[in-house]
């Protein structure tokens, strides 16, 4: 299935939020934040949200996840560069039975633009 085929879907399935309402839900117990991009598209670009996990898009595919993500009830927030993957990994984490899965609109380049921090 191509990428934009992948998006679609996944934009029928799960929700966005805003980045303000990812701001909000930082603050939250039990949600963690997740970029599913490759470390080195990270640097060379928006960075990451100061505190979300890296977990490339693959290894969310391919059910690989680090202990953490054994519990199926925390609430998963992703964010890529733009939008599109995030939309794309909160989807697998979907279909891995995580029932409470958003992703941030604009990623972290609306992040960013919202005014919130990124680290590299």
């Amino acid at each position: 299935m191509c990428f934009n085929t992948q998006v679609a879907e996944a934009k029928e399935v799960v929700t966005s939020v805003t980045p303000k309402k990812a701001a909000e839900l930082r603050e939250a117990k039990n949600v963690v934040f997740v970029d599913p991009r490759p470390a080195e598209a990270i640097a060379s670009t928006t960075g990451i949200i100061v505190g979300a996990r890296n977990v490339v898009l693959d290894d969310i595919v391919e059910g690989r996840l680090p202990a953490e993500f054994d519990d199926r009830s925390i609430h998963i927030v992703t964010s890529c560069q733009a939008g599109p993957m995030g939309a794309v990994a909160a989807h697998n984490f979907h279909k891995l039975g995580f029932a409470n899965v958003n992703y941030v609109e604009g990623g972290t380049q609306g992040w960013v633009e919202a005014g919130y921090p990124t680290e590299r």
